[in-house]
Formats: C-alpha cells, sequence, structure tokens
C-alpha cells in the first residue's frame, strides 16, 4: 500500500510531466492540455484500461501548475479530488465548483469499443448503452417524455469501471452528439431547472473492479443502494389483470365486473384486479363518479369473492375546476408552482388546466394522503397503482422553496414515490429517483402494441436491463401485448410477449387471450401455460429478489452476469437471466420461428427438450414455434 503522505508528493511534481495517482490496485493519470486535463484510469491487476477522458474540455489547462494536488484554484473554478479513503478503496472522486453562475462544467469520457450499462430509461431502450444518442438539449432529470422516468446517474462499463454522479449535480447529458461522437459528456450548468443555486457543481466519483459485475456491486453497495424487500409473494406468482388497455377510460361498475367474471371462467382462480382510469367525479375529486360507480363498494366485495385481490389507479394531480379540491389546493399552495408564481400543470388527462400536488410541501402531501386512506378504508381497496412521479408536469422551472435547492427537481420525484411506498407490498409505481431501497415493484413505462425496438416488444428485455442495473431489480414488466395506443396486439405479439414476460419477476394482463383468436395456434391455451410455468418458478424469482436484497444483485441481469470476460455475452440484448440459474432466448420478432441463442459458460439443460448443452457455444437456428419459449437451465456446480 501506498502511504497518504507519498501519494501527495507524487502530485507535486512538475506541472510538465502527467500526474500519477495511484490507489491500491489502480492508477490515475492526469496531464493538463490546451483543450482540458486528459486523464486515463488503468486497473493495475488487470491491466486493463478502465478509462480515458477529457476533464474540464474547452479550457486551456497547458500551463496550470496545481493539477493533480487535491485542491487546484483556477480563476474563479476549484478542482479537487480524492481523499485518503478513496484512494484505499479504488475509486477517484472529483469535484469542480464556481460560484460564477454563468460557467458550464464539462468533463467526457471516451465509450472506446467498450460496452457500457446503466443510464436512462428511454422508448428507444438501446443497448449496451455506448449506442445510444443522448441530447444535452434536455436536463437529466425524471421527466414525462421519452419514456424518461428513471434516469439514474450511473454509467458502467465492460472493463470494470464505474461512473457515479452525485444527486446535487445540475447535470445535462451529451452522448454521441455531433460534438460527442463516441464520448459521453457530463455537463454542470445553471439553467432550467435547476434555479435557485448559489454555486455551480460536478461531483462525481470513478470506480475500479476487476470486471462489470464487481463494479456494479460495488456501486450498488456504496452508492445506488439495493432493495430493503421485495413485493408481496402474490403479486410474483399470481396475474395481475388491469382495466386500463382493454377498456380505456370507458369503465363502470358492470365493466369492472364482467373482466372479472370473464378471467375467472376461463380458470384463472386468484390474481390482483387493478381499476384503472377513469373511475372519478373529476381528476382530483378522488370521489367515485356515482353515475358510472354507484355501487363501488358492491363491486369490489363481489370481485374480491371471486378470488381477486382488488386495486385502484391512483395520480398525483387535481384538475381545474374539480371542486372543492382545485380551489382548496391552489388557496393553501398546495400545487407545484414556476418560477413565474402559476401552479398550472400539463398532463395527459389534462384537457383542462391541471394541478401537480407538491409532495416536497407536507401539508399538500397529507392531504393528498389522507384523501387515499379514506379511499382505501371506505372501499376496501387491497392496494393501489401509484401513476406519474416525473418532475416536470408543472409550470417550468418550478420551484420548491421547502427543501435543498440542489436536489430540484428530483426531490419531487423521490418524495412522492417515497410516501406511495408506505401503501405496502402490493403496489406499483412507474418513475424512481434514488429510492432503489423501497421493497416496491417499479413498472416499465407504457408499451406499444408493437414488435421492435422503439417501446415494442424488443424493448421488453432492454428496459428490465435498464432498471436493474441502475438497481431496480423489482421489475413489473408493462401490460403484455402493449397498450394498444396505435393498434390493437396480433394473437401473435400476445403469445410472444406473455413468454418473454414469463421469467420476469411479475405477469400483468390487460387484453384477454381468449379473445385474441387465431385459426392457426391456441392463444388462450399457450398463455394459460406459460402463466403455470411462470408460477411454477415463482420461487426461483424469490430467490433472485432475496439475493439481490443481500447483496444488490439484480434479479434479471444481462447473460453476461454469469461471464463478465465474455465478449459475446457482454454484447447480447435479446436474452437475460433469472438470477443466475436460468437463460432465456424469447422469440422477439414477428413471424419468426427460428433464432441462435448463445449460452455462455457452463453446463445447460433445455427446459423445453432436456438436451444439454456445454457452454460457451452457440446454437444456430433453434426451432422455436409459436409455443416454444426458448429457456436453459444452469447446472449447479
Amino acid at each position: 500500500m501506498i502511504p497518504y503522505a507519498l501519494i501527495l508528493f507524487l502530485l507535486a511534481t512538475d506541472s510538465t510531466l502527467a500526474k500519477s495517482i495511484k490507489s491500491i490496485n489502480s492508477s490515475l493519470t492526469l496531464k493538463g492540455t490546451n483543450n482540458g486535463i486528459e486523464l486515463q484510469v488503468k486497473n493495475d491487476r488487470t491491466g486493463k484500461v478502465v478509462f480515458k477522458g477529457t476533464l474540464g474540455e474547452g479550457r486551456d489547462f497547458s500551463s496550470t501548475s496545481c493539477i493533480g494536488q487535491p485542491k487546484c484554484q483556477m480563476g474563479d473554478i476549484t478542482f479537487s479530488f480524492n481523499s485518503k479513503d478513496n484512494i484505499l478503496d479504488d475509486t477517484f472522486d472529483f469535484v469542480w465548483e464556481t460560484q460564477n453562475k454563468n460557467e458550464v462544467l464539462k468533463d467526457c469520457f471516451h465509450l472506446e469499443n467498450y460496452q457500457w450499462f446503466g443510464g436512462p430509461q428511454r422508448r428507444v431502450q438501446i443497448w449496451p448503452l455506448q449506442n445510444m444518442t443522448i441530447e444535452e438539449s434536455t436536463a437529466y432529470v425524471s421527466r414525462k417524455d421519452d419514456n424518461h422516468g428513471v434516469a439514474e446517474r450511473y454509467w458502467l462499463n465492460s472493463q470494470g469501471g464505474f461512473i457515479f454522479l452525485d444527486d446535487t449535480n445540475p447535470l445535462f447529458v451529451s452522448q454521441n452528439e455531433d460534438n460527442s461522437q463516441n464520448k459521453v459528456c457530463f455537463i454542470s450548468k445553471l439553467q432550467a431547472p435547476y434555479i435557485n443555486r448559489t454555486r455551480n457543481y460536478l461531483h462525481y466519483t470513478l470506480g475500479v473492479q476487476n470486471d462489470a459485475k464487481e463494479a456494479h456491486l460495488f456501486a450498488i453497495n456504496k452508492f445506488l443502494g439495493k432493495p430493503t424487500g421485495h413485493p408481496n409473494e402474490k403479486m410474483v406468482s399470481e396475474p395481475i389483470w388491469t382495466t386500463w388497455a382493454k377498456y380505456k377510460r370507458n369503465i363502470d361498475d358492470a365493466t369492472v365486473l364482467e373482466f372479472a367474471q370473464s378471467i375467472r371462467n376461463q380458470g384463472y382462480k386468484n390474481g390482483q384486479l387493478e381499476i384503472d382510469d377513469f373511475w372519478e367525479t373529476c381528476y382530483g375529486s378522488q370521489q367515485f363518479s356515482q353515475d358510472k360507480f354507484s355501487s363501488i363498494s358492491e363491486t369490489v366485495k363481489k370481485v374480491k369473492d371471486m378470488g381477486f385481490r382488488v386495486t385502484l389507479w391512483i395520480h398525483p394531480f387535481v384538475n381545474e375546476g374539480c371542486e372543492p379540491n382545485s380551489q382548496y389546493g391552489a388557496e393553501h399552495d398546495y400545487f407545484v408552482k414556476g418560477e413565474d408564481g402559476l401552479n398550472n400543470a400539463t398532463w395527459w388527462n389534462g384537457d383542462k388546466i391541471g394541478h401537480q400536488i407538491d409532495f416536497t410541501h407536507p401539508e399538500a402531501a397529507e392531504w393528498w394522503n389522507s384523501r387515499v386512506m379514506k379511499l382505501r378504508k371506505e372501499q376496501q381497496f387491497d392496494s393501489f397503482k401509484f401513476d406519474a412521479g416525473e418532475s416536470d408536469y408543472g409550470q417550468q422551472p418550478s420551484v420548491y422553496p421547502n427543501v435543498n435547492q440542489e436536489l430540484i427537481p428530483n426531490i419531487l420525484t423521490s418524495t412522492y414515490i417515497r410516501i406511495c411506498a408506505k401503501y405496502g407490498d402490493l403496489i406499483e409505481v412507474r418513475s424512481a429517483w434514488r429510492t432503489q431501497d423501497l421493497p416496491i415493484f417499479v413498472r416499465m413505462l407504457d408499451k406499444d402494441s408493437s414488435w421492435g425496438i422503439d417501446n415494442g416488444l424488443a424493448s421488453l428485455v432492454t428496459t428490465l436491463f435498464q432498471l436493474n442495473l441502475n438497481g431496480y431489480t423489482m421489475v413489473l414488466p408493462d401490460m403484455i401485448g402493449g397498450n394498444g395506443y396505435t393498434q390493437l396486439p396480433t394473437p401473435e405479439l400476445l403469445v410472444r410477449w406473455t413468454q418473454a414476460n414469463t421469467f420476469m419477476p411479475a405477469m400483468q394482463f390487460s387484453y384477454l387471450p381468449w379473445e385474441m383468436t387465431s385459426d392457426e395456434f391456441d392463444v388462450p391455451g399457450i398463455v394459460k401455460r406459460y402463466v403455470n410455468l411462470h408460477e411454477k418458478y415463482s420461487n426461483v424469482i424469490l430467490k433472485a429478489m432475496q439475493k439481490s436484497i443481500e447483496d444488490g444483485s439484480p434479479v434479471n441481469p444481462p447473460i453476461w452476469w454469469l461471464d463478465p470476460s465474455d465478449s459475446e455475452a457482454l454484447s447480447c440484448n435479446d436474452e437475460f437471466l433469472l438470477g443466475e440459474e436460468i437463460l432465456v432466448a424469447p422469440i422477439l420478432k414477428m413471424n419468426t420461428t427460428l433464432r441462435d441463442i448463445y449460452l455462455p459458460k457452463g453446463t445447460w439443460t433445455d427446459g423445453q427438450t432436456g438436451t444439454v448443452y456445454e457452454g460457451p457455444t452457440t446454437i444456430l437456428n433453434y426451432v422455436a414455434g409459436i409455443d416454444i419459449l426458448p429457456y436453459f437451465i444452469l447446472k449447479k456446480t
């Protein structure tokens, strides 16, 4: 081990030379140039170069004498890095800080030919991450557009390195844009929505471990966090049925009972039935419409008597004119306001002016919470589906006077989600920020009823990876077959979606398989077979969840999790694991019954045929008719 005093001595060498800083098992080199500070981080154990980058891109540091020292003052900007503790655990901590609000701080890292993971949830969920373009024009926050509900500040690479950016950075990200080709640039600037701050600040940590698996587990346990529990076992083993995709807003007592009875008639004896949009008198009243649900208490009881748990869709908005709540909320400053003082909000059901409740305001949160609790008590709901939660529905830029200004705007998301989580282990949410510890399902954003990577079936697997490798391992896939916004799912799509979903944590339906008939194959029969298979293996899902609680492992990792040195596995985006026991290779393309399947190292048994394979190997042209989901069970060693 190099003494800390010697490290400081190494940093104080002549300014014309590259500065070398060594931790226990890795080394950092910094060199001032006329276009930033060149950085390289190397793992001395493996010999791998883990990071290359440019700090302070666009600035001239060629004659700066203090680069490499623990603290370096350059005009009105301070650059500092590392502490004794960082060096001893193979992490390097970097901080840029300035009181000049017009300064822009920018550090860039080369994507090289590495594989990268983490990053934001998107409609087009490109995976691995280095192939994605991220636009600097929009702040890197949890937001409503582009399925951007989960945007953790975390990048992981195949060399065993990770980048974790501090919660307080006013962060923008540019990746693979015209001025950032094959680079990811992290940019801090005091532009909307980052307002009311006294400084600009860019703080992040580079971590180095032997491989991507070690690096991720280190990052989870030191930075991101891991779940403290898992959702209710019944939510895992039994199907969830929601009215949304099938009925959209056209629901009432009769349709809910018809929906439940139809499911029951097909032999599904248990599960969770969710009453979705539109049940209120007006959005935000949190009272049932008597025109549509005059017998809601009786309806809930009848559905429960059929064997279902019953949940209700809840949102955090109040539409203008939805009285008395609209006026009451405005009078008490319970709604998110913009810098201009307006409390307007724009959301998908805001045909009139809407308002977003400010959950950072304790009294506003309690006002909303008390009404949700009243619903649960009076109507005997088992739980709720909590929608929205992203930070940008309110007037932009929004102000939050009750919280640390450097946590705005994401603090709204995390505060809302933490309040929702108090409703127990049967809930679901769809947004998140620094809430990896919560023992609840995070639902993928609404998927389209299509096949491609553009928010269709192919993106189901890549979104599963994105959430798992940001620490959200309790993933609720969106509705099987998609939401039917522009077109209804075909029988083939419904079946293949069901199969792809089988070894994920939960199965959620809205379109009913027995209503999606085909002359070529038995849709309800195939679907029921895979619902039963999911239930059979629910103990393996729960086992993987328990491991995630213990050490932060993904419940559904990419296949490289079994061998992080396998270059073929590292680039794979259409197969996934359940824990470290089952590999799944679903059919994700239309009119396809053949696919190649890569098996990493280990002895694998085909779950359909019993054939044994020794990995690493590629199975060419595996035959998977419409009733076949290829999956393989790893022999225990």
